[in-house]
């Protein structure tokens, strides 16, 4: 499958899909994130997650396409665990809006798949910016000293328009299709996180690759993240503080430069916000 078409807004740069295509999750309840950061929710508190499809199957996803196609259907799968966390009644779509009438349906695991149908016919020129969502609920730490990081991905599926054909189906997988992160809690002054299994991987680097990426994609609205001694911020001149200290005293380094190096299951980060 080539590059993945179904664009979901984030404020600023999204992280999730970068190398990809222009893929993330837009949260309507909480504040704009910054810059490179990807969308999140608070663990057990309600939001409305907003999917925003930017364009149609174009040359990115269809092989020499008769023209850039108008999307007709967006389905996006809430995972099992979301559904349960929120009460399936109160998992709530966004209807009768500006792409169309919404249908739903309860999978055999738990998770409800949402289908949006395009209320018009297709568009001639794909020119439309859509816009769906989601009320939902993200899981409550399991408990009092659970403050892992977690992250739910939502399976979706983009139907184009191919003129006199069936419609083009453009299915994102577990590989393409956009994910939330959830955070324990989030507040003003000092956060102690960790990793679960969903959210380590992406702090899992060799060679000579940094995690300033995935560190900025995490923490871009932090001051400062801590793990033991090493340190880093999204703020330039907080992180030339902290290279200037690690000149001073050895045995203090700059998390988001260092390379090579992983993040562990086991490692405390403490996060000022």
């Amino acid at each position: 499958m080539k590059k993945a078409t179904l664009a979901l807004l984030l404020a600023g740069l999204s992280f999730s899909g970068a190398s990809l295509a222009h893929v993330g999750v837009a949260n309507n309840t909480l504040p704009i994130a910054a810059a490179g950061q990807t969308s999140y929710a608070i663990a057990n508190s309600t939001s409305e997650i907003v999917f925003i499809v930017g364009h149609g199957c174009n040359s990115e996803a269809v092989p020499t396409p008769p023209a850039n196609l108008d999307t007709t259907k967006i389905e996006i799968t809430v995972p099992a665990a979301i559904v349960t966390a929120t009460g399936a009644a109160s998992v709530r779509p966004s209807n009768q809006g500006e792409f169309g009438n919404v249908s739903r349906q309860t999978l055999a695991d738990g998770g409800i798949k949402f289908t949006w149908t395009k209320k018009a016919s297709a568009s001639a020129d794909d020119d439309q910016f859509y816009k769906v969502s989601i009320r939902l609920k993200t899981p409550a730490p399991t408990s009092a000293t659970d403050v892992s990081i977690k992250k739910y991905q939502f399976l979706a599926v983009q139907s184009c328009a191919m003129q006199g054909q069936a419609d083009y189906v453009l299915d994102w997988g577990t590989a393409n299709s956009p994910t939330l992160l959830s955070f324990p809690d989030k507040r003003k002054g000092f956060n102690k996180y960790t990793l679960d299994a969903s959210t380590l991987s992406d702090f899992s680097v060799s060679g000579s690759a940094t995690k300033a990426a995935r560190l900025k994609a995490y923490f871009g609205d932090a001051a400062i993240v801590w793990i033991g001694k090493r340190a880093y911020s999204p703020n330039p001149n907080t992180a030339a503080k902290i290279d200037a200290m690690a000149v001073k005293d050895l045995t203090y380094s700059n998390l988001g430069t260092e390379t090579g190096v992983s993040l562990g299951a086991d490692e405390v980060i403490w996060v000022k916000y």
